[in-house]
Formats: C-alpha cells, structure tokens, sequence
C-alpha cells in the first residue's frame, strides 16, 4: 500500500501510525469536521503535477491549458491560474468560471463541437486566444459572428487523423467514426479558401487523440502525419495543440513516466516544427491523483454469492466506474491487522451499476462506520456528479500541509429543489 502511495502522491498521502493522511492532515480529522461522502484536494499534488509537466516539456515551453471539464472548482482554477497556465474551456459556463477564477481572455482556448452563437459571442467579446473549431458550419458561424462583433478571431482547426489510442472507446476522440473534428480533406479545402472567411484568422492546427493515453508514441504518430499533411497543403501554421489526455497511474501499473513522455513528444516537435508555438491541454493528470472521495460504510452484507460493504457514496458522487468500468483504488482510513476478506463495495442508488469497486480485498474486521478512500477521484468525479435518487452533492475541500480548506459546501435538502416552480 505504501508504494502505491508513493507513485501517485510522492509521499503526499502516507500511513502515519496506521492512520490515513492527506499531507498534514488525518482523513478521519477531516470526516468529523466535514462528514461523508467528501471529495478531498492536496494542494501541494495539483502544483507538483503542473511543475512536472512544465519541466517534462522545457523543451518547447507550450502555453498549458489545464481542461477545465476535469474539475472545474474555483479554488482549484485559481490554484491553477496562480501556477501560470491558461485553460481549456468547452463551454459558455466555464468561460464564465474561467473569467471569474482569473483567467485572461488571452489565456483561454475553447474547443467543444456544439458551440452556441451566445457562447460564441461571449467568447469573442471576452478576446480568448482561439476557437478550436470542429466543423465547416462551426467556421461560418464564428466567421459571421466575429463580423458583426467588427473583430477578427483566431482560429485552429481540429483535424481528425484517424489515430487508434489504447483507452476506453468511449473516450477515443481521433477515430474517423466520431463526432470530433474535421477531416483532413476538409482541412485542406478550409485553408484553400481561408480568404473566404474574412473575420477569422487560421492561426494553427489542433488534434485530440483521447484520454487516460499512458504512452507517447500515439502523440508522436499524429505528429508524423500531421507533419505530412503540412507537407502536402503548404500550410504554415502558428500554434500546435496536441490536446491533453495525458494518463496518470490508477494502482500499480506499467505507464510511461511523464519525463519520458514529454521529452520524447518535445524532441519530435523541436525537429519538426522548429518555429511553431505548442499548446497542451492536460486536465486529469494536473487534478486525477490529487483528489480522493471519503465514504462511510453504513453495512456490511453477505449473500450466497458475494460480500458487500455498503457505502454512502455512489455513482451520482462518482459515475467513472459505472460509465467506463474504471478502476480506482479503495482503502481504508484506519489499518486492521488480521485476515483480509474480498468485497464488492457498492453505493445506495438504485442501480445494479452503482458500485465504487468490484472484487477487492480489505480487512475482515472492516464493520459499519468506518470509512474508505476512493483514490485517484480528482478528475471527472465531483465535475460528473449529479442529484441521482435525490442525493445532495458532497463538499469539496482543499487541504495544504496542515491548512483544510473549503472549496463547496455540501448541498443540503432543500437545494435539490431549490430552482424548481
């Protein structure tokens, strides 16, 4: 367990005395103080995880625009505005909770496939660095938008180079039988007539490959083609942006070290696009590993099949494993010694999917009332929860070193039809 602890947190999260801690601060502390479920941040993780990503890309000093949808708490964006990265928005929501958090216009780039007019002219009027655009009737509309806002906007276009990524296929977004971007074909029609669109500048070329991606070469060979298709059009452009998708570890696994990862894909880009700016978009590899859900066992139950430990958080608090069957890691906030026994540990919705973890061996003497930690929860846990079976949304907290912070309260009742006639 040590060792697992050691790989996502660099000793953040540690055994003090058979006790959970978050830096400074002890798990059970924290549950008094906040009850359960909780959704937990270490400070000190989320800045250590940018600095990495910084120095693992020193080569080619991209603009990092952490992508919001991973979490998109306030506290947490403005830890990352401090830290000197940009953002990637895909929404008129997070342009507004961008701006709010701090961001500068210049310093946010917003993707999506669904952009609305009012989004678009929010988005204009706020002067972002650039559209990532995902159609041709994207393009016009942002070309019309833009000429009766008198601006001209950046745009990069999103090409989809057909690269096969190994991650859940849900979360593929660089097949041709998706929904993201455009074609190389349409690329290429696109900058042949760029001068058709006279409020928009083609400032550069996107892609996205996917997400949870644990090695480098898929980057690599969409760079490779992408190279190609420069090649082949003559188009010059001003910024890269690979996307983010960036994989972190979940439990014990064999994964590309980020130093490795980013030298290699900064090495290719170096020798292949020496004069051209990068941008990344890493979302779940700044917040994943920093954020941990604490739930409470309220029984234990044993049937002819299986044994459960059920908890009080679910899929409405945390929906990666129902939606994608992911794994995170579930332990204890308190060490027994003794036999170790093998649990489904499942959540109260009404649903055969909810469950936090299949299979998993914990203490015998676990009972109701102590309480578990769902590791690697920071990215697309609290961003994804809902209301589900009437459930009020957990509280949010930041600890740093031994401060605890509050980042969202948790909803009570009547919130849950608080905006209802």
């Amino acid at each position: 367990m040590e060792k697992y602890l050691e790989i996502i947190s660099n000793g953040l999260y540690s055994y003090r005395k058979g006790k959970l801690f978050i830096e400074d601060v002890d798990v059970e502390k924290l549950v008094s103080m906040f009850g359960t479920p909780l959704y937990v941040y270490s400070c000190s993780l989320i800045q250590n995880q940018i600095k990495k990503i910084r120095d693992s890309f020193k080569n080619v000093s991209p603009l990092i625009c952490y992508s919001m949808k991973a979490n998109s708490n306030l506290k947490i964006l403005k830890l990352v505005h401090k830290s000197g990265c940009g953002v990637d928005i895909v929404s008129g929501g997070e342009l507004a909770r961008a701006l709010k958090a701090g961001f500068k216009g210049n310093s946010i780039v917003f993707a999506g496939v669904g952009k609305t007019a009012n989004e678009i002219v929010e988005a204009i009027k706020a002067n972002i660095y650039f559209f990532t655009v995902e159609s041709i009737e994207e393009l016009k509309t942002i070309d019309k938008i833009a000429g009766n806002l008198k601006s001209k906007v950046n745009c990069c276009l999103r090409i989809n180079l057909d690269v096969d990524v190994d991650t859940h296929h849900y979360t593929k977004t660089a097949k041709k039988e998706t929904k993201f971007g455009l074609s190389p074909q349409q690329v290429s029609s696109v900058i042949r007539h760029q001068r058709d669109f006279k409020h928009l500048k083609l400032a550069g070329i996107q892609f996205h490959l996917g997400s949870n991606i644990k090695i480098s070469s898929p980057y690599i060979e969409a760079l490779k083609r992408l190279k190609t298709f420069l090649d082949d059009t003559g188009f010059k452009p001003q910024i890269i942006d690979i996307g983010g998708g960036f994989g972190i570890p979940y439990r014990i696994e064999n994964i590309e070290p980020i130093e490795v990862f980013g030298e290699r894909i900064s090495d290719f880009f170096v020798k292949n696009f020496p004069s051209v700016s990068m941008v990344i978009e890493p979302g779940r590899f700044i917040v994943g590993n920093a954020g941990v859900l604490l739930t409470r066992i309220i029984y234990k139950k044993k049937t002819e099949a299986k044994k459960f430990l059920i908890v009080d958080a679910g899929m409405n608090d945390l929906i990666r494993p129902a939606l994608y069957n992911s794994y995170h890691e579930i332990i204890p906030a308190v060490v027994y010694k003794g036999m170790n026994e093998t649990y489904d540990i499942v959540g109260p919705i009404c649903e055969t999917g909810d469950f936090l973890g299949k299979e998993r061996s914990l203490s015998a003497n676990l009972d109701a009332g102590d309480v578990l930690a769902v590791m690697s929860a920071g990215a697309y846990g609290f961003s994804m929860s809902s209301n589900y079976n009437g459930r009020p949304r957990p509280a949010e907290i930041m600890v740093s070193g031994k401060k605890v912070i509050v980042c969202r309260k948790r909803e009570n009742i009547s919130d849950l039809w608080k905006h209802e006639m």
